[in-house]
């Protein structure tokens, strides 16, 4: 908002907004957009730059999209939707979303639970939450809402303040890192460039590096066992890279989230925690990501997502959990899904069930 007040203040006519929302909660993304809509009524124009293409059909009256460096089409307002725009972006329509949308195989059994979990940005508000083998699991809110900080804590990045946590029913005492890593549990973190990897090594030492004993010998790293285990991720991720000993730093985002994906699912998870997934990477590896996470919950890993975007949340989830000042202040099933309902329990109000109206009926 300040930098948008800035150009205003030197009367500019041209905006450019690359990537504004990004790293925005959902309501200030929707603040953002009406300011857009206010500039383009004072006669402001506004290039709109956006991975995010439910924003960009909210507030675009042309579409130029762009592929490898050159144009590759415009939409007029009229044809702007999210089948096109993906059309003409990666060259050919993606199905990949409609299976993600789609309810997967039914559940299985509790995989992790938490209750009455408290952590140090919420040490009064304590958080209960049932994570099901073989279903993704979004958790949305706002920003400073409590999301990360319950990931750190199941995790053992930080500490528990109280509460319990059980791990197929039995209880589970993580008190580091290393902790739920040995029973199975695995954080994609955030900020994937400063915790998730380690940018001057490769990405065969990147993809190693958590389970070095698996492959050591007498203590000493195996070479081969090393570029043996990151030659099948490179295969089974799609990881685009000339070889496992490229520096994983030279990698596009998404390629960089693949190799994080790729050194926890070489040890076989139970729970996946993934923390803004897809966040700076571009629409077909997206696709990609969501493609693997739907893999991992039928081959039956517990999934919990951490998004701020409203699309993928409701896209690819089968249930959603929202936090409110650090507590749960709903969960909803596939019925009651709508950008409305989350919002609603982001800034803890009800949501507007389908049976509750069924029931009014």
């Amino acid at each position: 908002m300040v930098e948008i007040a800035k150009a205003l203040s030197i009367r500019a006519r041209l905006v450019i907004l690359d990537e504004p929302t990004s790293s925005l909660p959902i309501a200030e993304t929707e603040k953002l957009l009406d300011v857009i809509k206010g500039l383009r009524s004072e006669g402001i124009s506004v290039i709109f730059i956006s991975h995010r293409l439910h924003e960009v059909e909210r507030v675009a009256d042309r579409v130029v999209v762009l592929r490898d460096g050159m144009l590759a089409g415009t939409l007029p307002k009229s044809e702007i939707n999210h089948d096109q725009m993906v059309k003409l972006m990666i060259g050919r329509m993606l199905k990949e979303r409609e299976k993600a949308a789609e309810a997967g195989r039914a559940p299985g059994g509790v995989a992790l639970s938490a209750n009455a979990v408290r952590t140090a940005a919420y040490p009064d508000h304590p958080v209960s939450l049932d994570l099901r083998r073989g279903e993704i699991l979004g958790l949305a809110g706002l920003v400073g809402s409590g999301r990360t900080e319950l990931a750190r804590v199941l995790f053992g990045i930080d500490e528990r303040l109280g509460g319990s946590v059980a791990l197929d029913g039995k209880a589970l005492d993580v008190g580091s890192a290393a902790d739920a890593v040995a029973s199975g549990i695995f954080l994609v973190p955030e900020d994937r460039k400063l915790t998730g990897i380690l940018l001057d090594l490769s990405i065969a030492e990147n993809i190693s590096l958590p389970n070095l004993p698996a492959h050591a010998k007498r203590s000493l790293v195996s070479v081969s066992a090393e570029l043996a285990t990151a030659e099948k991720q490179k295969k089974d991720l799609g990881i685009k890279a000339p070889s496992v000993l490229t520096r994983t730093g030279t990698l596009s985002g998404g390629n960089q989230q693949k190799v994080v994906l790729a050194k926890w699912l070489a040890m076989n998870p139970k729970v996946m925690i993934l923390d803004e997934p897809t966040r700076g990477i571009d629409i077909g590896a997206k696709a990609e990501i969501y493609g693997l996470m739907r893999s991992l919950a039928d081959a039956g890993v517990a999934v919990l997502m951490i998004s701020s975007d409203m699309e993928e949340v409701i896209g690819v989830s089968d249930r959603i959990a929202v936090m409110h000042e650090g507590q749960i202040s709903g969960i909803l099933d596939r019925d009651d899904f709508s950008q409305e309902n989350v919002l609603l329990l982001a800034v803890g109000k009800k949501p507007k069930l389908a049976h509750a109206a069924g029931g009014a009926q």
